[in-house]
């Protein structure tokens, strides 16, 4: 495993790093332990980092994904004399320190005072489903601090993550309002039960993306809230079948809040949320590239134009990639 260091001088030299080599040791980085390789910013000089090969072991829930053989790459300096050139890199787990594992995800159901969410409360109480995601998910990922999840009444149709508490709200109104949208009056019992879960899991991922990127200070680009989605697509197309009706779920939940963006000028274009069309045009093209035989449907059926189809498999497993980069490390 490796960890990002930081290290400053006067010179305005700044350096975050796992394990590298440099062939000499600029001064600013003197005290750093033989065989430290940092990745050097000079001011005003330029830094090229060119990729050359990874291999990395995926399946990210049923079983622990280990890196295999993490990034090799060489990193070439040109400097008014004060950084280096940089050796070949290689990252592999286990050589730095390893993460202590000091937190679990935890689940709390707070009891209702409306009586309308009281079968959601109970279907989610009871049939433990959100139990065992989270001793899933603390099995195989060493978090540094717990993370609760606090089903309850919000006032609204909503779930969020508080970076302050470091805790997520599963909020009733939003279960309720999806199951109304998705039940129809001939819905059997389990299919009912089926409902309220599939409801909930896609939302329950994505907030969990949000709370692992901010307490692992993960290193994104984009807007946060289109790659937790991309987390959330990515956990569950991995989980069997199950994971997959969830993350179906989250497609046809966006269709629905797709529809009421009729009107282009009242459409948030500034939103730091993509538009909900493009955010199911997102999972679909994810759901399509996880299996492009058993998902062809979506395209024969125009969920998912063609044209975008052809890169979705090359999307979905670039993705894959991404995430067990950054999870990677606290992996146990």
């Amino acid at each position: 495993m490796y960890t990002l260091q930081r290290y400053d001088d006067p010179g305005d030299h700044y350096s975050p790093g796992g394990r590298l080599n440099l062939t000499e040791v600029p001064g600013w980085a003197s005290g750093l332990p033989p065989g430290t390789l940092v990745y050097c910013w000079c001011s005003s000089e330029k830094l090229k980092l060119t990729p050359i090969d990874t291999a990395i072991g995926i399946d990210m829930i049923h079983r622990k994904s280990v890196v295999l053989a993490a990034l090799l790459a060489i990193a070439t300096v040109w400097t008014n004399g004060s950084c280096a050139i940089a050796s070949p890199l290689y990252l592999a787990q286990g050589e730095s320190e390893a993460i202590v594992d000091a937190g679990d995800i935890t689940i709390n159901y707070l009891p209702v005072q409306d009586a309308n969410f009281e079968s959601v409360y109970i279907i989610l109480k009871e049939t433990q489903v959100f139990e065992e995601i989270a001793d899933a998910v603390n099995s195989y990922l060493a978090l540094p601090t717990d993370i609760p999840v606090n089903f309850m009444e919000c006032g609204e149709a909503n779930a969020f993550y508080d970076p302050e508490a470091q805790e997520i709200s599963m909020c009733y109104e939003l279960t309720q309002a999806y199951v109304d949208i998705f039940t129809d009056e001939n819905t059997s019992d389990e299919d009912y039960v089926k409902e309220v879960i599939n409801a909930t899991v896609f939302t329950f991922f994505h907030e969990l993306g949000h709370a692992l990127v901010h307490i692992l200070e993960l290193p994104i680009t984009g807007k946060e809230e289109d790659v937790v989605d991309e987390f959330a697509a990515i956990m569950l197309l991995q989980s069997g079948d199950e994971g997959v009706e969830a993350a179906l779920a989250g497609v046809v939940q966006f269709s629905v809040d797709s529809e009421q963006e009729t009107e282009l000028e009242n459409l948030a274009f500034w939103g730091e949320h993509s538009l909900s069309s493009q955010r199911f045009y997102n999972i679909a093209c994810f759901v399509y590239g996880s299996d492009p035989n058993g998902f062809r449907y979506l395209v024969e059926n125009d969920f998912l134009p063609e044209g975008r189809a052809q890169r979705c498999e090359d999307e979905y497993a670039q993705k894959v990639r991404s995430w067990d980069i950054l999870l990677g490390p606290y992996y146990k």
